[in-house]
């Protein structure tokens, strides 16, 4: 069975998320590939996978850490620096408290600044899709045509994702952006299991159905 999308503008605002999400993801997945040890102890400090909306609370959470110890910090080490030999013990646990809250604030930003880059690229790429050719995407049995041609196999795929809205594929450094709502013919449920069989073996397909 083909599967064929009929490109029609991205003017819907919650894509740009979505997107982000899933180039996020991509990346994730690659660097654990890459680096599988790294992320065993990643996720052994960070507590297992866990969802978004927790590892969100989580984020805000250390940016308060930061701040109060920072200011626990402030409030010790300014009298122990009138009178360090008194004060010894204050001025340390200020210095150590300082430095606490700082690096808590530092490392509870790198997420931070991920995502945003993420948004950043994703708007860019979002962007070109504002005013896209009146083109056919057409998915048969030795993979992906575009205006008719064939643009990619399935063993070219190195990722696909399924978000609420669309699907995401790249391959051999492209990417396409596909609306769910531009499906013409096939079925969107039978689209994913389709994709996630014809990579098996290629590449990684994940899915956000779920979030």
């Amino acid at each position: 069975m083909d599967f064929i999308f009929q490109i029609s503008p991205y003017k819907d605002p919650t894509l740009a998320r979505q997107v982000s999400d899933a180039m996020e993801k991509r990346t994730e997945l690659r660097a654990r590939e890459q680096h599988p040890g790294l992320w065993r102890v990643t996720d052994r400090l960070n507590g297992g996978k866990v969802p978004e909306d927790i590892r969100k609370k989580r984020h805000i959470r250390y940016r308060i850490y930061g701040v109060l110890l920072i200011v626990m910090g402030v409030i010790l080490i300014v009298p122990g620096l009138m009178e360090p030999e008194k004060l010894l013990v204050p001025l340390i646990a200020g210095a150590v408290g300082l430095l606490a809250g700082l690096f808590t604030l530092w490392a509870g930003g790198i997420k931070s600044r991920q995502t945003r880059r993420f948004d950043q690229a994703a708007g860019k790429l979002l962007k070109e899709f504002e005013a896209p050719p009146l083109a056919r995407v057409r998915f048969v049995r030795e993979g992906m045509e575009i205006g008719g041609k064939l643009a990619a196999s399935y063993a070219d795929f190195d990722f696909a994702t399924e978000t609420k809205d669309l699907f995401l594929l790249t391959w051999r450094g492209k990417v396409i952006v596909l609306q769910k709502k531009d499906l013409a013919v096939g079925d969107r449920a039978q689209f994913g299991d389709f994709l996630m069989d014809r990579m098996k073996g290629y590449g990684t397909f994940y899915s956000f159905r779920s979030f």
